[in-house]
């Protein structure tokens, strides 16, 4: 049977269960030393684990009961150095992971001092926050190469960390596979390489990417343990409790019902993200044609104003003549200036009159636009099974404007 071990089922019944705890040991010490072979951490003491307690252990009775909430981490903690780890595995790309992440840390922190006995601060110990992620969460062009990434806290001049007691770590799956697969284009592969079939070559130069490489890949527990994980016996370990748990017809049937679900979830998240593009298009092409339309308005009161200004100047070469006129022309011409400055303002307040006239006409089109945009995108959450408070939160919008829409 191909079995996937980062469905959160099989996950938590391999790393979960407090009888079985030397591949999780395994695993947290591959991830904790990932980068500091040949480096200086606090007084070049390592973290090392070697006997963990799991707090939340899986529960065969009633397992996974709280799946949609997330409640799928393993948090555990080590006997002899009193450690805290949460571990976890995310399937689906959430965008506020990277707050949520240092949420749960804090949590675990703040989780070992009881409320309302005496803090004891000098009591707390150090907390690993050890992350499992099949899609990546640092997508920048300078993260393509790295699909490891270990945060702690640090002195910002020093980069020396003010205690070893947080520490987050990232494993990004599916881009460990794609530099994988670029290093073997590149022929870069170490001196342990063995080959897996006619051509396919794996080699590994640390334990956590023998981890990675074997979580982030799809296992058939019909066909042999690649040769190339035969010194892992944390990995073996872990191979040898597929083929207990692919024989469970309970676990397989939660196995199967899970991927369902995620694969519900994941097209749920893609048409919610597509909803959210198609808005932010539709309100950029709005805020465009209100800019276009506010440039049209500039330059037509520029050329107004320039053409006031030939007037201007030209009225002032026609004073300037009339000055040399006699008394009577000079009576005449104030007669005339009066007529022409009551035309003027007639001009004016008509051409203010055209100006709200036209603003208010945009105005109506902009909030008509608007209005239509509002309407499409209800009606389209609403097909798509939202509740009226749902896309009321999504559009930004109050719940009243929502149920007017029908």
């Amino acid at each position: 049977m191909e079995i996937k071990l980062y469905n959160d089922i099989v996950f938590k019944w391999i790393f979960g269960r407090q009888e079985q705890t030397y591949p999780l040991i395994c695993f947290l010490n591959a991830v904790v030393s990932y980068d500091l072979d040949g480096s200086d951490y606090a007084e070049n003491i390592k973290p090392t684990f070697s006997e963990v307690e799991i707090l939340n252990p899986y529960d065969s009775s009633e397992p996974f009961t709280n799946e949609k909430q997330g409640i799928l981490d393993i948090r555990a903690k080590d006997i002899n150095s009193q450690e805290w780890i949460d571990l976890e595995i995310q399937v689906i790309r959430t965008s506020d992971y990277k707050e949520r992440s240092k949420y749960y840390l804090a949590g675990m922190y703040r989780d070992q001092l009881k409320k309302g006995g005496e803090h004891n601060y000098d009591e707390l110990r150090a907390c690993y926050g050890i992350h499992l992620l099949v899609d990546s969460i640092f997508e920048e062009k300078d993260e393509a190469d790295f699909w490891f990434n270990h945060y702690r806290m640090l002195n910002i001049r020093t980069h020396k960390p003010l205690i070893n007691h947080w520490n987050l770590y990232y494993v990004e799956l599916n881009k460990f596979l794609k530099c994988f697969e670029k290093a073997k284009l590149n022929k870069k592969v170490g001196k342990d390489a063995v080959e897996q079939g006619d051509k396919t070559i794996i080699s590994f130069s640390k334990e956590l990417e023998q981890w990675s490489y074997f979580i982030g890949t799809i296992q058939d527990n019909a066909k042999p343990l690649p040769s190339v994980f035969n010194q892992n016996r944390g990995i073996e370990e872990v191979f040898n409790m597929l083929q207990t748990f692919t024989k469970d017809e309970r676990l397989r049937e939660q196995y199967r019902l899970h991927e369902e679900f995620i694969r519900v979830q994941r097209g749920e998240e893609a048409r919610k993200e597509k909803l959210k593009q198609q808005y932010k298009i539709a309100l950029r092409e709005l805020g465009q044609e209100r800019k276009a339309k506010e440039e049209e308005r500039k330059a037509k009161e520029e050329e107004r104003k320039a053409k006031e200004m030939a007037v201007r100047i030209s009225e002032e070469e026609r004073k300037a003549r009339e000055e040399e006129r006699k008394a009577k022309e000079e009576e005449r011409k104030a007669k005339e200036e009066e007529r022409k400055a009551k035309e003027e303002e007639r001009k004016a307040k008509e051409e203010e009159r055209k100006a709200k006239e036209e603003e208010r006409k945009a105005k109506e089109a902009a909030l008509q636009k608007n209005e239509e945009l509002q309407l499409l995108s209800v009606l389209s959450l609403r097909k798509a099974g939202y509740s009226n408070g749902e896309i009321a939160e999504m559009l930004n919008i109050s719940l009243a404007e929502v149920e007017r829409i029908q």
